[in-house]
């Protein structure tokens, strides 16, 4: 994990910092977001011995579970409690896609990531998902490299065109495109 703070740019521990939770939490998620993950795992196991129904606490425990061991089943079980618990919380979400990145089910970590961006889309930890998914992601042009100029190219392209929003304003931007270089032909 420590490439992600790497890709992620967290600095200082500014990107924990903004997270609305407690400080051991905050110090927990902090060491997830650094590569600690046994040191994390251990202060999220006190938390949880603490308090059984801290979702929060549940869903850095199955990350760090998942990270630490590959032990994909027992994690999801602890990220599908730290749901059940906090309903109105991304973290159990966020544990659950990252999950299934790493047990290589791309589609489904997607969507759990997506509903964890419904539930709290300011959450600064959205980013750190996003990050996995894009590393897991299968490039545009399989045969190519993912280095490769033009899977790069077609890569941004696909994340600038991630949303139905963007994806209209292209095509609003394209028809333009298209009548004003007809009204200039004409």
């Amino acid at each position: 994990m420590s490439e992600i703070r790497e890709l992620l740019n967290i600095g200082g521990g500014n990107f924990c910092d903004r997270l609305d939770i407690s400080p051991a939490l905050r110090t927990a998620w902090r060491m997830v977001f650094d590569g600690e993950c046994a040191e994390a795992e251990t202060r999220f196991r006190r938390l949880v011995a603490e308090d059984k129904r801290n979702h929060e606490a549940l869903a850095g425990l199955a990350i760090c579970v998942a990270e630490d061991g590959g032990r994909f089943v027992t994690a999801e079980k602890l990220a599908k409690m730290a749901v059940k618990t906090g309903k109105r919380s991304p973290a159990g979400y966020l544990a659950l896609g990252y999950i299934n990145i790493r047990a290589s089910r791309i589609e489904d970590g997607y969507r759990y990531l997506m509903k964890a961006r419904h539930v709290a889309p300011k959450d600064p930890r959205m980013r750190a998902g996003m990050v996995w998914y894009e590393q897991e992601r299968p490039p545009v042009v399989a045969d190519l490299s993912r280095q490769h100029p033009i899977n790069r190219l077609l890569g941004n392209a696909r994340i600038a065109l991630d949303s139905p929003a963007r994806r209209a304003a292209a095509a609003v931007f394209l028809g333009l495109g298209i009548s004003l270089t007809r009204a200039l032909i004409a």
